[in-house]
């Protein structure tokens, strides 16, 4: 029987240096309106990344965000894949509980650790999401290992993520990759 990801929790790690928020949009109100469009109705946590803290202080005293600080688009990389690790082995049982992790950064090229991460994590059943740039090119998309991916303006706008045909192109296209 198929699992629901749609009722799982979703875990979002996002860095606003490569994908800053539109201003008069708050970050939950992208997250959500793109998550319900496609029915995912769980419980929602949102990490972000970047060199300043993107929130005011009364978000911050609500609690409903982790900002974490790093200038180096490196650190912020490194940072988010140990955080989505720690994620990862805190989530009890993927095999039973549906969980997503959804990453909105740019960089993620393919043969890094990254990708070779949310491979495993695809793997061991996690639902694994993406938001890439408008003009994003195959070979740069760790796209094996995606399951639904949205352009930035369409994760904006609350939008559809990418046709399942496009994707299947989109990973045609990408050079192919050695997953053990």
């Amino acid at each position: 029987m198929p699992k629901d990801y749609t009722v799982g929790k979703t875990s979002v790690f996002w860095d606003v240096v490569d994908f800053p928020v539109p201003e008069g949009r708050g970050i939950r109100e992208i997250v959500e309106s793109a998550l319900r469009r496609k029915g995912y109705k769980g419980e929602v946590s949102i990490t972000v990344y970047g060199d300043k803290d993107p929130f005011s202080p009364e978000e911050t005293a609500k609690g409903r965000f982790t900002f974490v600080e790093r200038i180096k688009k490196y650190w912020r990389l490194n940072k988010m894949l140990v955080d989505i690790g720690w994620w990862s082995m805190e989530t009890p049982e993927p095999h039973y509980n549906p969980a997503n992790v959804v990453v909105v950064a740019k960089n993620i090229k393919e043969d890094t650790e990254f990708v070779y991460f949310l491979s495993d994590l695809n793997g061991s059943n996690f639902n694994v999401l993406l938001v890439v740039p408008d003009d994003c090119e195959p070979e740069e998309l760790p796209l094996p290992t995606v399951n639904l991916a949205w352009y930035w303006k369409s994760f904006v706008q609350g939008g559809e993520p990418m046709p399942r045909t496009e994707l299947k192109a989109l990973k045609a296209r990408g050079k192919p990759r050695l997953v053990l």
